[in-house]
Parts: structure tokens; sequence; C-alpha cells
């Protein structure tokens, strides 16, 4: 696609003048990607640039159009005819040379502007068009299509180019790259496949050094300015990758066929380097976390997946010691521990064990001494008891971690019905937070930050409360379920020891129902007991928890300080839960050792063995 470079001034360039849509050059470009650049100026929001055998550009919307360069590339007709034949032709453009392929303006000086076409040229201007210098890497083969060029992040006179030459039946793979205006250029690409021609390459804007390569059959990386590289394929399917894009802390990669994917986090790569690979352990400085709801959409043809929400965190174990234990804990800028998640290394064995990963410990009875209570409730003796810890998954190498900002889950029981709410930990709010590595006697700590939803109204002393609401809410769920686990251990307690009652010991039989109809008069204004299915609390109305837990539910709809209302009925809540709770202290701290008073001094027996 060509266009007259002697026109001064165009309203809009027009290399089809026969569209029924009377579309210029700018759309066309936009519409069907015809094969020239269009871009905006890093310096100025209002400069765009666009591309035929010459350089455009506007500043104005396209309003007008003014020509900045005479023509950058060979100027070949030959190469121009149509292609394609003898039945049809083949002519998209894309067969015949003549075209600048692409061009960028360097983002560290405004005007410095470096062209590539697709015949094999490089221009160079420092002026914003008023003079162009040919500066082609004198090793390029003289008809290479000029791929993609990349303006060098860190150095004004810098740039990388990527060349292919597929068209001529040579599949080598060409990356250039210069420091000094074009003035001298060397050669890039050694490590990458003589088979696998380069499409792209660009460079990584935060870490100096860092490549990144598109080639026919995938990605590769270079940590040393392309002097060595290596696959960053992963799980990217062997696919040609047509064009990289470095976004934040993420790499776009477009492909043929395959779709666009992403790598979502940058951070390890930015990070790593040799002192880090020989080191073990190692927490790499995670990225910034944003406080925000991800997406999930469903699996299918053309559909793409989500990365997790929350703060990723990568950290190296170089080769764990089987029974390695390892702990990765999130704390506040004070230093509180907001939530903590721990495994052990188990290494590579045949058999796994129990499905669940647990493992079992056979505990001794001690010797005799002071008689222990026959029935206690402390949470200990509760199997069902839930932790506020979670588990990591570890493997030797390169490990990911997603917290989802949330603290650890409110207390729960087996069998558990709620209705109006849940037991979800609340998310922490914008700020400074710490991730505390642990792997034996060492510890790595790490900064980052949260920042709030972009799309949020919501200021930070805002989100500030409502986080302290749902944690308030939280810790009273975790405190009911807590007591309710621990009523129903005593109770089977109890029911145990009634089997072991004679006739004659009925004022022990006595007293321990009297505290089982005690324990379960504040189970029931605490819990709806009769729920046995998720529509039960469509028959039995709901309790205190289940109020206190919809209040929670209500107030964590979107970003949004507390209402005074949900204020006021927490309170009410809270109050009604407080005194059932004050009960259950009267049980357990008087009632409860009353009754096994009476249990030791009538010398009940702790076990019996039933006559076949």
């Amino acid at each position: 696609m060509r266009a007259d470079h002697r026109t001064e001034e165009v309203r809009a360039v027009d290399p089809w003048p026969d569209n029924p849509m009377g579309w210029g050059a700018a759309e066309l470009a936009y519409r069907f990607q015809w094969n020239f650049p269009l871009f905006f100026s890093p310096h100025d929001p209002d400069t765009l640039y666009a591309a035929a055998n010459v350089l455009f550009r506007t500043q104005d919307g396209g309003e007008h159009w003014e020509t900045i360069s005479p023509d950058l590339t060979r100027d070949d007709e030959s190469k121009m005819g149509p292609s394609g034949g003898p039945i049809t032709k083949d002519n998209t453009s894309i067969e015949y040379y003549g075209t600048i392929f692409a061009a960028v303006e360097s983002p560290l000086q405004a005007g410095v502007l470096w062209t590539g076409s697709d015949d094999g040229l490089v221009h160079l201007s420092r002026d914003g068009g008023e003079h162009w210098e040919n500066v082609t890497p004198p090793a390029a083969p003289e008809w290479i299509q000029i791929n993609s060029i990349e303006a060098h992040p860190f150095e004004p006179g810098g740039l990388y180019v990527a060349g292919t030459m597929y068209k001529w039946d040579d599949f080598r793979p060409y990356l250039f790259e210069t420091t000094d205006w074009g003035a001298t250029w060397k050669r890039i690409d050694a490590g990458i496949p003589e088979d696998q021609f380069t499409r792209v390459v660009r460079a990584d804007p935060v870490r100096p050094g860092l490549l990144y390569a598109g080639t026919e059959e995938g990605v590769w990386v270079s940590f040393d300015d392309g002097a060595h590289w290596q696959s960053l394929q992963l799980e990217l399917p062997e696919v040609p990758i047509t064009d990289l894009v470095v976004a934040d802390d993420g790499l776009a990669a477009a492909t043929q066929g395959r779709g666009f994917w992403m790598l979502d986090d940058l951070s390890p790569l930015r990070q790593l380097s040799a002192e880090v690979a020989a080191s073990s352990p190692h927490l790499f400085r995670p990225a910034t976390a944003w406080r925000i709801d991800g997406a999930r959409v469903e699996e299918g043809a053309q559909r793409g997946q989500n990365p997790p929400t929350g703060a990723i965190v990568d950290f190296y174990l170089a080769d764990p010691a089987v029974g390695t234990e390892v702990s990765l804990a999130f704390l506040d800028d004070a230093g509180e521990l907001l939530h903590e998640f721990r495994g052990t290394y188990e290494g590579e064995k045949e058999d796994e064990g129990a499905e669940d990963g647990s493992t079992a410990t056979v505990v001794e009875e001690g010797e005799a001494g002071e008689a222990e209570p026959v029935v206690e409730s402390s949470a200990e003796a509760d199997e069902a008891e839930h932790p506020e810890i979670g588990k990591l998954d570890l493997r030797a190498g390169h490990n990911r971690f997603a917290w989802d900002l949330r603290l650890p889950d409110a207390e729960e029981f087996d069998g558990l019905i709620l209705w109006g709410g849940g037991t979800e930990g609340p998310r922490v709010p914008p700020g400074s937070y710490r991730a505390r590595l642990t792997v034996g006697d060492a510890v790595r700590t790490e900064s980052f930050e949260v920042r709030a939803d972009p799309a949020s109204s919501a200021d930070a002393a805002e989100l500030e409360e409502q986080f302290r609401f749902l944690r308030e809410v939280r810790d009273e769920l975790s405190e009911i379920h807590t007591q309710i686990r621990r009523i129903r251990v005593v109770r089977g307690q109890l029911e145990d020891l009634k089997k072991r009652l004679g006739e004659e010991r009925g004022a022990i039989r006595q007293a321990a129902d009297d505290l089982d109809e005690a324990m379960t008069e504040v189970e029931k204004a605490l819990y709806q007991t009769q729920n046995q299915s998720p529509q039960d609390p469509l028959n039995f109305p709901i309790r205190l928890n289940d109020k206190l837990a919809a209040v929670g539910e209500t107030a964590a709809r979107g970003d949004y300080a507390p209402t005074s209302q949900a204020w006021e009925v927490k309170r009410r809540l809270e109050a009604a839960i407080d005194a059932e709770l004050a009960k259950l202290e009267t049980i357990w701290s008087e009632r409860l050792p009353a009754l096994n008073a009476m249990v030791q001094e009538a010398a009940v027996p702790a076990l019996t063995v039933e006559e076949e």
C-alpha cells in the first residue's frame, strides 16, 4: 500500500479509491489491519503517525495529515506488481514490497523516529521528520522484511530490530541492536534455533537488558540484552507469535490460530539473576495487587481465562529436603499477622498416603497421676475444628501462590447451614503489606502494595470502616460456631458418660441431663438446629448467627462504608449473642466442673468392655 509522497498535505490518505465506505488510511489500518503502522506519540497524545511508503502525521485528530518523510523504501517497482495467479490474484498487499512495515518514536526523546520497511531498510530522524538517515544494519540481508522495531527504553539512540527472510526460504532468526543512532549494529539472536525465524522483539521497560522475542514457533527471553536466549514457552502452544506487548506487569502475545495469550506477572523475570538462581529459599517481590473481583468466563471455544485475583507471590526452593516445613504469611504494615499458609515438602514418592495428604499420629496414654476431667469443653477436643491455616502445595523449584487478599474465613462446624450470609473472610483494604516466607530457620520478607479498584469511588476511610465492620462480624461468627462445636463435643461426652452410669447413680444422670438441656437452650438461640438441608431455613426461623451473617453479607457488597443502620443492627445482634455466650460461659466455668466432681466422687468407670 503506497501513497504519493510528493503531496505535502492531504485531507486523508486514500489508497483504496473505490472503497464504498470512504475510509482513510488510518481507519483502514485499524479496521482491516493493513500492512502499515499506526501509532500515537508517547510524548503528545494529539500526535498520531501513519505510514505507507512515507510517514504521515496528524495533530488535529485526523482532520489534516502531513507528509514528514521522503520515500523510506527501496521503491523498486519490479517488486510491486500483482501476485498470485494464474486463475486468481493474491493481492492483499503482503505479497509485494515498498511499504514501511514498522515505525516507532523513542519514549526517551521526542522527535526521534525510526522506520523499517518490508524491503529491508531502516531509517532514522532525530528532528521530528525534518531530516532522515538510512541506518540499515550492514549485516542484514538485502531484501529482509523489517517485521518489527522497538525503541530502546534506556538508550536514546537505541533500537532493536526483528527481521524475517522466510519468503526467500531463509528461516533463520534475525535480531539486531544499535545504541549509537545506527552507527554500529550487533546481531543478538544467539540461542534461538536456526529454523525459527523471528517476527517480533520487545524490550522490558523496567529491567535493562531483559528482552522478549516472538518466533515462528514460540516465545523466547534474554536476560543479557540478546547475548543469549532461552525458551519462555511454559504452557503456550507451539504457534507462530506475530506480536508481543509489554503492558505494566504482563506480557501479551498475539498468535496465528491460537488466540491471545498473556504471561500475567513478569515480576519474577525482572528480579531473576544468577545470585537469585543460586540462592534458596528466595522470595520474589510481589507485583502490585488490585482489590477487585475477578470476572470468570465459561470454558469453551474463544474463551479466555483470567489470572487469579489478589496478591501473586512467587518463591524458589532449590532442592528442599523431604519433610521441610514451609510457611507463607501475610502481614499488614504494622506487622500484624493476617493470614498464614503452611505446607510440608513431601518430595517425589510413589505412595502419597491418605487422599487428603494428612498423616496419622498415635498418642500414647501418659502415666497415672491427678484425675483428669471426664467431660471437658476445650476446643482441642473437637476433632471437627477447622484450622485457620491453609495448605501450601510445594514443589522443588519455582512455586506460585495467589492470596485472595482475604482474612481466614469464620470458624464453622459440621453441618452448618446459613441462609442470609456466609463465613467468607473480609478483604483487606488498600495499603502496604508484607509477605513472609519461612523455610526451616530461613526467613525472607518482601513488601507489596494493594491498590483500590480503579472503578471504585470509595475513599480509604470508607474501605477501612467496611473492613473493620466485616472483621468484627467474622470474629463474632467464629466465636458462635466455636462454642457450638464445644456444645456438641460435650453432648457426645455426656452420652458416653450416661452409658456408663448404673441405676444407682440417678443424681449424676439428672445433672448430666440438666447440663445438656442448658447447653441446648443456648445452642438453639444461636443456631437453627433443625436445619438439615439448604432449603430448611424456609421452614424454620433463622437464629442469631444467620442474622449476623446476613448483616455482614449486605455490608460486603460493593466498596461502601456500612450504613448507620447496619451498625445499629449489628450492635443489637451482638448484644443478644453476648448474652447467650455469657450463659454458656457460666455452664463451662461452674456447672461442668460440678458435674465432673460428682463423677469423680462416685468413681464412675472411665472405660467399659461389653460382654459378647
